[in-house]
């Protein structure tokens, strides 16, 4: 462009001088140079005109191939950007999807473990009344027996009047026991209360019996819904009320047996008897019994339990009653029937008058 410029300049400059000769009258000669650089300048022109052409013709192709270009890339961005746009619309209605989805599981899995603890919660009321119906069945058979053991007792205390008289106030494994043949040393009266304040309802409503010991073994059932604290406060005010009620007696503390359907329970159990052990450890109007020969290597024995795994088996049951009577007549300093002289040597932590201290393993 720059050189056109200088060409377009030269044949201007050309003319002028053409004019000025012709107006001078210049000589022929001068007039050839003249026209010869004139065409020259011309040809110059011409083929500067021809190189411009071609050059806007690079220019406007460069141009559209630059603008096909731009045109092709801003298509791609444009598809990019719509598949983009399909894909996070697409991503987002697949978490609103999952998140209700999640939502209605969540909803379904609380449902579910409500409806499991009603189950359980059913369940276990229907163990526990079949074993209500099956001990009030051993009970009538056993009633038939106590009204003629306590024949034969009103016979004989004509001739022995210091036949010790213990009450037992338990749950539905101790109904399963045998009163009468618990020890022929002292006469057992027992009484089925299955949670702690119906052994404090049972105490006030005990009227025509004067014990030489009351026995509660009435831990088990609270501990499920109460906290080992607040199920050792209660036992305690139900020590207070029967040695208020009955003051030449003695207690009796049965501590709570080895389970196997909840670890919760069974450490909460374990936890209570620690919290007595350390409050009746030297107190002599209460005896606890401990029941640790329940245990194998510190773990409950499997044989001992029931198919609920927190009631007591046959053998369960007998081992209670083994229990509670050697911790009876460690109370009472009474010896155990059989081996009197190897009883005295081991009850020697005994008190008199119906009482004993600490407690028994």
């Amino acid at each position: 462009m720059k050189n056109f410029s200088k060409v377009l300049t030269a044949v201007k400059q050309c003319n002028d001088d053409v004019l000025v000769l012709g107006k001078g009258r210049k000589d022929d000669n001068e007039m050839s140079t003249l026209q010869l650089k004139y065409k020259t300048v011309q040809t110059e022109k011409q083929t500067l005109e021809v190189k411009l052409k071609h050059e806007q013709s690079n220019i406007m192709l460069i141009k559209a191939q630059h603008e096909d270009q731009m045109k092709y890339h801003n298509q791609i961005l444009e598809e990019t950007r719509a598949e983009m746009k399909k894909i996070l619309t697409t991503s987002n209605s697949e978490i609103d999807f999952l998140s209700v989805s999640l939502q209605t599981k969540n909803e379904e899995i609380v449902k579910l473990n409500d409806t499991l603890k009603q189950h359980t919660q059913h369940l276990e009321k229907l163990q526990e009344e079949n074993i209500s119906i099956r001990s009030q069945m051993i009970s009538r058979f056993e009633d038939f027996h106590l009204v003629n053991a306590d024949s034969k007792y009103t016979e004989k205390s004509k001739l022995d009047d210091y036949k010790p008289t213990v009450l037992l106030i338990g749950t539905s494994n101790t109904k399963r026991i045998n009163a009468e043949k618990l020890s022929p040393s002292f006469t057992t009266i027992k009484f089925t209360a299955f949670n702690l304040e119906e052994t404090k309802q049972a105490i006030l409503e005990i009227s025509d019996i004067i014990p030489n010991q009351v026995v509660f073994h009435s831990l088990t059932n609270d501990l499920k819904i109460k906290s080992p604290q607040h199920c050792v406060e209660e036992i305690q005010d139900i020590v207070k009320l029967a040695l208020q009620k009955w003051q030449n007696s003695g207690c009796i503390i049965s501590l709570t047996t080895p389970r196997l359907d909840s670890a919760i329970f069974n450490t909460n159990g374990q936890i209570i008897n620690a919290l007595l052990k350390q409050i009746y450890d030297d107190n002599k109007d209460v005896l606890l019994v401990d029941h640790g020969n329940m245990l194998r290597n510190g773990n409950p024995i499997a044989e001992l339990l029931s198919e609920n795994k927190f009631h007591l088996s046959d053998s369960g049951v007998s081992q209670l009653s083994a229990n509670l009577k050697r911790g009876i007549h460690t109370a009472l300093n009474i010896p155990m029937p059989n081996s009197r002289g190897r009883s005295k040597s081991r009850n020697t932590r005994g008190r008199g008058r119906g009482r004993g201290r600490g407690h028994h393993e």
